[in-house]
């Protein structure tokens, strides 16, 4: 069971919480619940220990009769909130609860007079109302923080001036009352002060789980330092690098190969690929930046800089070759992938406010993409700045110089593989 979560033998407190309804109001329904059910309780057992007091056993005449189920139709009001919850009526419920708990107040002053303390239960009421009414409500608080004023002020009267029903006058039965009242008082308090620590600590786990799990997904979205940054400070994030090398791979033949293809095949071949190439990515502590339809962006070097970018980028192009070589499509078809990677400045950061993504600009994204664009399937394409940083570690093959889409001439090399160690 996960931590918010109610056991079964509370399932009753959740009646007309809706699905998805936030924990914070969430709570107040529950606690409603909450405190209509144990209120039910205490006034039936009330009710049953009053008997005694109201009848002589075996002498009952029609007022004491009358009285006593009076006493005991009392309890069913109690129910009313829960049902009213379950009907989404979640203020009508509240103010239920509040009005028949005091006119059950000032009852029992009608009843028993200064017999018995109950106006204790007024406490247990003011103790729950700030909890009962939710932020936002704070006129409905106040009206039933005066309305319970007003019922300890008739309860007050009733006491001083009014000649009980039931003239209970031998000290012992004076000391039961008492006892039962204060101790009766002393356990709802107990139980109310429960049922509100409760739901706040459900509200507040469940607050706390979402948060985590918000986290984890804005963490597989974004760089773990630039998330990290993004959950401290929601003002834009940009930095500029000196030196990265992107990366760009692209299907070859994808168009028209997806076309003899159902659109459930698709999604899967493209899962598989792209799950292998984040294994990589991550293997490779390389950043995966984006996906954009069947091409794969990925960089080397950012958010936090690495000296050995070029060669771990470098590394991975190998292995996405070699990775593509052992998947097939489902039609039969082989896949192939062209290469493009460029080393040089970038400037990255966050964009969009409900589905954030880290991207990169600057000429090297795009000599990246021009490079694979104009790649030879099945084959690594590199520029200078990047034959320059992979030194003699792998073996390049010099392609010459080859037209680019607005980048004029440039000369390139192709990435055949790693050099053997002498």
């Amino acid at each position: 069971m996960k931590p918010y979560q109610t056991s079964k033998r509370f399932r009753i407190f959740d009646i007309g919480v809706p699905s998805g309804m936030p924990a914070f109001d969430a709570k107040h329904i529950r606690l409603c619940n909450a405190a209509a059910l144990i209120a039910s309780t205490a006034a039936l057992a009330f009710f049953f220990w009053e008997i005694p007091l109201i009848t002589d056993w075996g002498h009952t005449t029609r007022g004491e009769a009358t009285l006593i189920l009076a006493r005991g139709l009392s309890v069913l009001p109690f129910l009313i909130p829960v049902w009213l919850n379950h009907r989404g009526r979640y203020d009508t419920a509240r103010w239920c609860l509040v009005v028949w708990n005091c006119l059950l107040i000032v009852e029992m002053g009608w009843i028993f007079g200064g017999l018995a303390p109950s106006h204790l239960f007024l406490v247990i009421l003011g103790f729950i109302l700030p909890s009962l009414f939710p932020p936002g409500k704070e006129a409905h608080l106040l009206w039933a923080t005066l309305l319970t004023v007003l019922t300890f002020t008739a309860f007050l009267i009733l006491r001083t001036w009014h000649e009980p029903l039931v003239p209970v006058h031998r000290s012992g039965v004076r000391l039961a009352m008492e006892l039962a009242v204060t101790g009766g008082c002393l356990i709802l308090a107990f139980l109310a002060g429960k049922v509100v620590r409760d739901t706040t600590w459900r509200a507040e786990c469940m607050a706390v789980y979402e948060k985590d799990r918000a986290d984890r997904l804005l963490l597989n979205i974004l760089p773990p330092s630039v998330a990290t940054r993004l959950m401290d400070d929601p003002s834009t994030i940009a930095d500029g690098f000196h030196e990265v090398t992107v990366l760009f791979a692209d299907l070859v033949g994808f168009t028209p190969m997806a076309e003899s293809l159902t659109p459930r095949e698709i999604v899967q071949m493209m899962d598989d690929v792209f799950t292998r190439f984040d294994a990589l990515v991550e293997a490779y502590g390389l950043e995966k930046i984006k996906t954009i339809g069947d091409a794969y962006m990925l960089a080397g070097g950012l958010p936090l800089p690495d000296p050995r970018h070029a060669s771990k980028v470098a590394a991975i192009a190998l292995d996405m070759q070699e990775t593509i070589a052992s998947i097939q499509c489902p039609d039969g078809q082989s896949l192939q992938l062209r290469i493009g990677i460029a080393t040089g400045p970038v400037v990255a950061g966050v964009i969009g406010r409900k589905k954030f993504l880290y991207d990169l600009w600057g000429d090297t994204v795009n000599t990246a993409s021009r490079l694979e664009s104009s790649c030879l399937p099945g084959r690594i394409q590199v520029e200078a700045t990047t034959r320059e940083q992979l030194g003699t570690c792998f073996v390049l093959e010099e392609r010459g110089m080859i037209q680019m889409k607005g980048k004029g001439e440039l000369r390139t090399w192709f990435l055949n593989g790693k050099s053997e160690p002498n």
